[in-house]
């Protein structure tokens, strides 16, 4: 892990499930300042698993990742990830990050629409269903 080491055993040691921090205060965990592409490339932060991104590398060997980051306000927000026996909250937080949906009742709502409109369409190919009224957008823009 090595540079950032500091931020990996900072987050393993934290009681609370997510951390919300000023860039600053990343770089006082760290012990030096964060590269200027931290403050100017979102990518930077990104919870990427294959490449060189040490640190990266770092946050997840610790079992957190970044949930959101605004270059703007120099904040970042990091959660950890739930263990792989708890695998409905994982699946919750994935369908939470998708959708930007913090609510779990809306979360689970949106599931239930998408699965009720998926079976629906199931079946109604399975009784060669047809949708005759339907009008198909044109394939070419209209000229301008």
């Amino acid at each position: 892990m090595g540079k950032y080491e500091p931020l990996a055993d900072y987050l393993k040691e934290r009681r609370s499930r997510s951390w919300e921090a000023r860039f600053s205060e990343v770089e006082q965990v760290l012990g030096f300042p964060l590269p200027r592409s931290a403050r100017t490339y979102r990518e930077w932060w990104a919870n990427q698993r294959d490449g060189g991104h040490s640190q990266a590398k770092g946050w997840q060997a610790a079992g957190w990742r970044v949930w959101s980051v605004d270059l703007v306000r120099e904040q970042v927000e990091f959660r950890q990830v739930p263990r792989a026996e708890d695998d409905d909250e994982a699946l919750y937080l994935r369908a939470s990050e998708y959708l930007g949906i913090a609510d779990r009742t809306e979360v689970v709502r949106e599931a239930l629409r998408a699965l009720v409109a998926r079976e629906a369409g199931k079946q109604l190919i399975r009784l060669g269903g047809t949708m005759p009224n339907l009008k198909v957008p044109p394939r070419e823009r209209p000229a301008l």
